[in-house]
């Protein structure tokens, strides 16, 4: 195995316990939901890559850069220059089942474990799929 599958293989598997949810880690989600529907796209690149289909590589790193751009959006960027009560308070509800293992802040939005972890495994993913084409 190669270092691009296995490293997609992980991420594949994180995903996955995002989507199934994993009681004291992540909720799962709505049945159809963004999270479910980047979820069939991505097991749907994975399995095209794995094959070889030559197109779904470039497909596959696009959209894990698209991923990153929005956890940026709806993640990070609040974390780090703050967020308004409102976008707090709905984050905060949306994700209340899920670990954390940054203190909860009220000036801004924390991300959980979840997505701490899926923003790394992804930003990984990218980089050696960037670096090895």
């Amino acid at each position: 195995m190669n270092l691009e599958l296995f490293l997609l293989s992980i991420l594949l598997f994180h995903q996955t316990i995002g989507i199934i949810g994993l009681r004291g880690y992540v909720d799962r989600p709505e049945l159809i939901s963004p999270d479910t529907i980047g979820y069939a796209l991505f097991v749907t690149l994975f399995v095209l890559y794995t094959i070889g289909l030559p197109a779904s590589r470039l497909i596959l790193t696009l959209l894990l850069g698209l991923v990153l751009v929005g956890f940026w959006h709806f993640h990070w960027k609040l974390y780090l220059f703050g967020a308004s009560e409102k976008k707090i308070t709905g984050y905060n509800r949306y994700f209340s089942g899920t670990h954390r293992i940054l203190p909860a802040s009220e000036a801004r939005v924390v991300p959980d474990t979840y997505h701490i972890v899926h923003t790394l495994i992804i930003a990984v993913n990218l980089i050696v799929l960037t670096v090895t084409s």
